[in-house]
């Protein structure tokens, strides 16, 4: 799959998970209020919203592993590796919806209420969504490490724990260029924070690299070459050229825009300079949390 066709799959991958989060049911419960962490947990984000999960949890296709939980040879049973969720594209096989951990393996999907408007709760099964500010996050676990997991669900104002903003100018104008560029020399950390540039218009996901790790990465960006791309215009019309997601690095009290999932304007932009999307150097901030899925793997990025 190449790029330009992330954002028309993606948008596809959104429906066919629409029988996954839309519940249409009636609330049985209020809105949890969010507790601290327990020791060895993480947060994940989607929307303006936080949820906390245990750090072994590992990251899947969220349209995958609910709406088409009976699709491929992997096992998916309740000792199955636990995972993140987030939208991404899926194939369309006629899966009926299941409730059963047993089906899906231990999973907590985020991703847009497509269905009940009202925040609350509602219990089927083995699994508990909560519908919270437009953004449902179920949770399709065993039923004490469930309860744990429902009870960090907060709502997040500005930021996320990664720094990210929940909604940035970039996805009201996609052209947008950073004000300022990182400042040369040393940074101590580089935050990712990848925004949805249709729907929500709002975060999707976030990661952090701290110490060497961002700096290297930070190098990496610095060493492509001049120029952006690889861009491939004719393959799409210029409303839909920039894509339908985008990365925004934050490091050294700057930004670097880096776009990937249109036909044109791809490249990392600090503002100042665009340079080439290098395939190697993209992946360093498109993983973990901020991993494309497509189907049962991670999409393609141009160049692959």
């Amino acid at each position: 799959m190449r790029a330009p066709g992330i954002a028309v799959a993606l948008a596809a991958g959104l429906s066919v998970a629409a029988c996954a989060w839309a519940a249409g049911e009636p609330a049985t419960g209020p809105v949890p209020s969010a507790a601290a962490l327990p020791a060895g947990w993480r947060w994940e984000s989607y929307g303006g919203i936080e949820v906390g999960v245990p750090a072994d949890f590992g990251y899947d296709n969220g349209s995958q592993r609910l709406g088409q939980w009976c699709v491929g040879p992997r096992p998916k049973d309740a000792d199955s590796p636990p995972v993140v969720g987030r939208p991404g594209i899926s194939t369309a096989a006629g899966c009926m919806e299941s409730v059963d951990v047993a089906d899906t393996g231990p999973v907590v999907s985020l991703g847009p209420e497509l269905g009940e408007p009202a925040d609350g709760v509602t219990r089927r099964g083995d699994r508990t969504t909560v519908r919270l500010h437009g953004v449902a996050v179920i949770v399709q676990v065993g039923a004490d490490l469930r309860e744990q997991i429902v009870g960090t669900v907060r709502v997040v104002e500005g930021a996320d724990h990664q720094g990210c903003l929940v909604r940035h100018p970039i996805t009201d104008n996609p052209a947008y260029r950073p004000v300022r560029a990182p400042a040369e020399g040393a940074v101590t950390s580089v935050s990712a924070c990848r925004y949805s540039l249709l729907g929500s218009k709002s975060i999707i996901s976030s990661l952090r690299l701290d110490g060497a790790a961002a700096q290297r990465s930070l190098d990496a960006v610095r060493a492509e070459p001049v120029g952006g791309g690889p861009d491939e215009p004719r393959t799409c019309t210029p409303d839909v050229s920039y894509g339908d997601e985008v990365v925004v690095l934050l490091a050294g009290g700057g930004e670097v825009v880096v776009r990937y999932s249109g036909c044109d304007h791809r490249g990392f932009d600090d503002g100042r300079t665009v340079r080439r999307l290098g395939v190697a150097t993209a992946k360093l901030f498109l993983t973990g949390a901020n991993t494309v899925f497509a189907g049962a793997g991670p999409a393609l990025l141009p160049g692959e």
